[in-house]
């Protein structure tokens, strides 16, 4: 991974073009050519600054955490019970899979875990996509109204459950979007109420 995003990486507009060629071709298929060509630039280019097809992979990463924070984070300044503002979190989860599920479907399972997972064994998931889920859980032990038994692992678990479990209702049993939100909102509600 380059220490410092090229400038090339740090255009929001041609991440979403190299984004778009990974969701229509899949990422076997984004060579270095196909994604310099995507960003605007040459793949010489790309090899001046030291950027590999993982640096373009970290980049997307960067954001979809974007995404999934701007998803999210509503959830923590609405009024109400932490149970009631957990299930805004949830239900705008479900609506940034949504958004990404071409790119995810796109991605195989190493690419996934490198943006998603931390490193190393019996690894959580990143702190940039469960924080405002975290902060919930927490508020809600504090408040009485959810009763996560660890919060950290309870927030892995909840993005994990909603994330792919929508996906696969999804794609694999091609429900609504409002009925696959509404089931596994439901239920992972149900797993941490008080």
């Amino acid at each position: 991974m380059v220490s410092t995003p090229s400038p090339t990486l740090s255009d929001a507009d041609a991440l979403r073009r190299a984004r778009d060629l990974i969701e229509r071709d899949g990422w076997p298929a984004a060579t270095m050519e196909r994604l310099a060509g995507a960003l605007g630039v040459t793949r010489m280019t790309l090899h001046r600054r030291g950027v590999r097809r993982e640096d373009v992979l970290a980049a997307l990463g960067r954001l979809l955490e974007d995404d999934y924070r701007r998803a999210l984070s509503p959830a923590l300044e609405v009024p109400g019970t932490a149970a009631e503002r957990l299930a805004v979190a949830l239900r705008g989860l479900c609506d940034v899979t949504e958004a990404n599920m071409a790119l995810l479907a796109a991605l195989d399972s190493a690419e996934r875990d490198a943006i998603f997972h931390e490193p190393g064994d019996d690894a959580l998931t990143q702190e940039a996509f469960t924080a405002p889920l975290l902060r919930l859980l927490c508020d809600g032990a504090a408040d009485g109204t959810l009763a996560p038994d660890d919060p950290a692992e309870t927030a892995t678990v909840l993005f994990n459950l909603l994330a792919w479990t929508y996906r696969h209702l999804r794609l694999g049993h091609r429900w609504s979007p409002e009925r696959a939100a509404e089931a596994v909102t439901r239920r992972a509600l149900r797993s941490v109420a008080a």
